[in-house]
């Protein structure tokens, strides 16, 4: 049972670890969670941006 325990103990003190680092991100930068949205929303236009250019090819071959 020690040995479950000491795991466990590892666990918590890791997680806590993590969110204090987590923590210490966003405070010492607070705009990167905003530039990664920004960046997922521009990513998300420009694949759309790339799949209507490709079905306007595709339909003016088929026209022709």
């Amino acid at each position: 049972m020690p040995r479950n325990n000491e795991q466990k103990e590892a666990n918590e003190s890791e997680i806590i670890f993590e969110r204090e680092v987590w923590s210490a991100i966003r405070y010492l930068d607070p705009e990167s969670e905003s530039d990664g949205r920004k960046g997922d929303i521009v990513a998300a236009i420009a694949v759309l941006a790339i799949v209507c250019m490709l079905c306007t090819v595709i339909f003016y071959l088929r026209q022709l």
